[in-house]
């Protein structure tokens, strides 16, 4: 993947089998999430699915979450998870909008499509569709 020298990408979520102590656990945290997120967002109902669902995770090792470091310092798009109100989402692309596009891009390249919800393309989840 070719990226320039000062962009490095690390892996924030991978495979998790459904049966996992992990999975166990995040699907007690998702079910705190969602209704956080519907008390705190109304207005976006829509997103739950698209931001609470599992995406693929569960199924195999094609669906990632990636993050990125830039000049050794990681980047965080969304500081509050998908909490992060969106015009701080909003600010924070406009910050790191050449790297961002740079890293999408790239993953873009090697047969990768980000997902459409704004806030997970933010997580940078992306399927593998080669």
């Amino acid at each position: 993947m070719k990226l320039p020298e000062h962009i490095v990408l690390i892996l924030t979520r991978g495979y998790e089998k459904k049966e996992s102590q992990l999975g166990f656990a995040r699907n007690k945290f998702r079910a705190l999430g969602i209704n956080a997120f519907r008390c705190f967002y109304s207005s976006r109902q829509g997103e739950i699915a698209a931001i609470f669902g599992s995406n693929g995770h569960d199924v195999d090792g094609t669906h990632l979450d990636v993050s990125f470091l830039l000049h050794g310092r990681r980047v965080r798009l969304l500081p509050l998870s998908v909490f992060t109100p969106l015009f701080w989402q909003k600010r924070r692309v406009e910050r790191y909008a050449l790297p961002l596009y740079q890293v999408k891009e790239a993953l873009i390249k090697e047969g990768f499509r980000i997902h459409l919800n704004p806030t997970e393309s933010l997580q940078i989840h992306c399927d593998l569709v080669v």
